[in-house]
């Protein structure tokens, strides 16, 4: 090999990068340099370098195998395996006899859970160059352990007198070396599993009115504790504080900041030799960490979390001894629905089309609180230009931005828009896919549905039980019961209130017309104080309402009804409090929205706060062409398209509209409240 190709085996990539340009430099325009060039490049995720590179190669050569399949690769990187395939089709065309394509298609296919087709594109690929490096790994790591295997299970077939001690050991060899044939955390080894199994959710709550997540039971040698369920997560997560309960320690080979587990128990699987991902940080809800559903891959799983459960049913069962394909299995009955996603090792990458522009890969998380976009995917797909984003500083300091813009995420049949989306770099989600990933959609767009895993076919259905979860051109308004004998609406003294006479209180979290029911409580939070002779409140008191009315109009408009109904009163615990939503205040700066810690067991957990919010709203106009220090009824800053009709809704609730095709109110947003008669 040459020196460039040695560095490159090594890993020392950037060495390798710079060897490869100077040899380039003295055969300009070849096509196999250019091709170890360019793999350099994208092992070090230099993709904007690596494509002029290509497109030079191309511009010059068209029908170069070795320039499209470097295209493909770079795609690959770039989170778009879909082109990559198509690009690949072109290059077998040009040249079927060029190793690398071959190869770059063997590792999308084993994204695709086709895994006997990858084994012989690998094979493929080594037949023709067993000297590449990357082709050379792939194969010693995937083909020829399968070859062992078969080898050992004929010899095993054969020898009818083997003693007891060799042959458990010999399957036990073959059973380590099936690990390398798929994608599976292998964080634990699972005994003898049930048939099937049903296990409790418990909510991780706020307060009793927002969910914040899912946890598990899960029994340790010493203690049981409740987990979140995280779907973007590796076997499990837990805080130093219960591995040390546990008396858990780490184990001599395994990852650093890491323990090993002999026992653990949930419901009534057990899992044993588990390597389990620690940290000194604490995690948010007092919870005690997180368990990631690939824990459970060896089940079809329905993630159930409207009605608190997860499922864990049988998968059908696979006839040859060897990880066979997908395509095979998908035809099944039971798959009926199901949609093909990427995976790689735990995450499950579903592509998303978001504004009918683009088509990005994106995680299943139920771990993080708010769904995520990287900055390059949003801006290449809004049409803000100004003020992209708000500031959103966390409890540890740090500032995170949201970005102002709302986005349509469509996948498969379901699509939701959504308002609320952090700006995030997911450079841990990356470095372990090998891919740029688009986001993360999170609890705040999963939290309404069930979700059926099969991590082992790389098979997804996402259902929305309740039809208000998605758009529905066909919905209309959903009005709460008003009971008899309710009472006429009090008016308000006046046409303008003065501001010390208001109390200003702030929305905590994302108040979202499609995600609202009538009869739902919700409550805010109080931002100045209020005191009158019936009820005295403290900033950071409770207001708790009702929602009344969700939906659409007859009109086409979308509308919420609230209901402002008690109050935590100091020495008085939601004393009833009539008060009418007057006013209403788009978010200005907020603390609070989310910790986002990354952490690693072949991906690892993150931890997420709580909305707060708070503003100065004393210094805005909120009566135009009025008297000065008063609110005009109905007002709205801040806030395009929004209009409060006080009174207007059911009930005598307060009615907010929009022509928007969604009526989405940030976490910050400000209400303003006011008696419902004013002395």
């Amino acid at each position: 090999m040459s020196p460039a190709e040695t560095a490159y085996e090594e890993a020392h990539y950037s060495r390798a990068e710079d060897l490869f340009t100077q040899e380039l430099a003295t055969k300009p325009g070849d096509p196999a340099l250019t091709s170890k060039l360019v793999a350099a490049e994208v092992r070090l995720g230099e993709t904007a370098l690596a494509i002029s590179h290509v497109d030079k190669l191309l511009a010059a050569q068209p029908d170069s195998a070795a320039g499209l399949t470097s295209r493909a690769e770079i795609a690959v990187r770039r989170g778009e395996p879909w082109k990559a395939m198509e690009t690949l089709d072109e290059a077998v065309k040009a040249d079927p006899c060029w190793a690398r394509e071959h190869l770059i298609r063997s590792r999308i296919l084993r994204m695709q859970s086709m895994y006997a087709e990858e084994r012989v594109e690998l094979d493929k690929a080594y037949s023709i160059d067993p000297n590449d490096s990357d082709i050379k790994h792939a194969w010693l790591g995937v083909v020829q352990p399968a070859q062992e295997i078969k080898g050992v299970a004929d010899g095993l077939a054969t020898m009818k007198d083997l003693d007891a001690d060799t042959r458990k050991k010999a399957e036990d060899r073959m059973h380590d070396m099936m690990s390398l044939l798929s994608e599976n955390s292998g964080t634990c080894k699972v005994l003898p599993a049930q048939a099937s199994a049903v296990l409790p959710l418990q909510r991780i709550e706020s307060d009793p009115m927002h969910i914040q997540g899912y946890r598990l039971e899960v029994k340790f040698p010493q203690t049981t504790t409740g987990l979140q369920i995280d779907t973007a997560s590796s076997g499990m997560y837990i805080s130093k504080a219960l591995a040390d309960k546990n008396g858990l320690q780490p184990q001599a080979g395994d990852p650093q900041g890491t323990v090993h587990v002999d026992h653990v128990q949930i419901g009534p699987l057990e899992f044993h030799d588990c390597i389990v991902g620690v940290t000194e940080a604490g995690f948010p809800d007092g919870s005690e960490g997180f368990i990631g559903t690939d824990m459970f891959a060896q089940y079809l799983i329905t993630l159930n979390q409207p009605a608190e459960k997860m499922v864990l049913d049988p998968l059908p069962s696979e006839t040859e001894l060897l990880p066979g394909d997908r395509s095979k299995i998908a035809e099944a009955p039971e798959f009926a629905g199901y949609t093909p996603v990427y995976h790689k090792q735990q995450y499950l990458l579903v592509p998303v089309m978001l504004n009918q522009k683009m088509q990005r890969l994106f995680v299943l998380d139920t771990g993080i609180r708010f769904s995520t976009m990287t900055a390059e995917v949003a801006h290449g797909i809004s049409t803000t230009k100004i003020g992209f984003t708000n500031p959103a500083k966390t409890p540890s300091g740090s500032t995170l931005q949201i970005y102002r813009d709302r986005f349509a995420f469509r996948y498969a049949n379901l699509e939701v828009s959504d308002g609320g989306v952090l700006e995030y770099d997911p450079a841990a989600i990356d470095q372990n896919t090998g891919m740029d990933v688009a986001g993360m959609l999170g609890f705040d767009m999963l939290h309404s549905m069930v979700l059926h895993l099969d991590y082992r076919d790389g098979l997804v259905k996402l259902e929305a039980p309740n039809a208000d979860v998605f758009g529905s051109k066909n919905k209309g308004t959903m009005t709460a019961s008003a009971g008899s004998g309710a009472d006429a609406c009090r008016p308000l003294s006046s046409s303008a209130v003065g501001v010390n006479s208001t109390m200003a209180v702030s929305v905590p979290l994302l108040m979202d017309a499609g995600h609202m029911k009538p009869g739902k409580e919700f409550y805010v939070k109080v931002v100045n104080g209020w005191k009158d002779p019936e009820c005295t409140l403290g900033d950071g008191d409770f207001i708790y309402g009702k929602v009344m009315e969700a939906g659409k109009s007859s009109s086409g408009k979308v509308q919420l009804s609230l209901k402002f109904e008690s109050a935590d009163c100091k020495g008085h615990a939601k004393r009833p409090l009539g008060l009418r939503l007057i006013g209403a205040v788009g978010q200005a700066d907020f603390e609070g929205m989310m910790d986002a810690m990354p952490s690693e067991v072949k991906g690892g957990g993150r931890s997420v706060g709580q909305t707060v919010a708070s503003m100065n709203y004393l210094d805005l106009n909120l009566n135009p062409g009025g008297m000065p220090h008063t609110v005009h009824p109905g007002i709205v800053l801040r806030i395009p398209k929004l209009q409060i009709g006080v009174g207007e809704g059911p009930s005598c609730s307060d009615r907010l509209t929009t022509t928007d095709s969604i009526l989405r109110l940030a976490p910050g947003t400000v209400f303003l409240l006011a008696r419902e008669y004013t002395p």
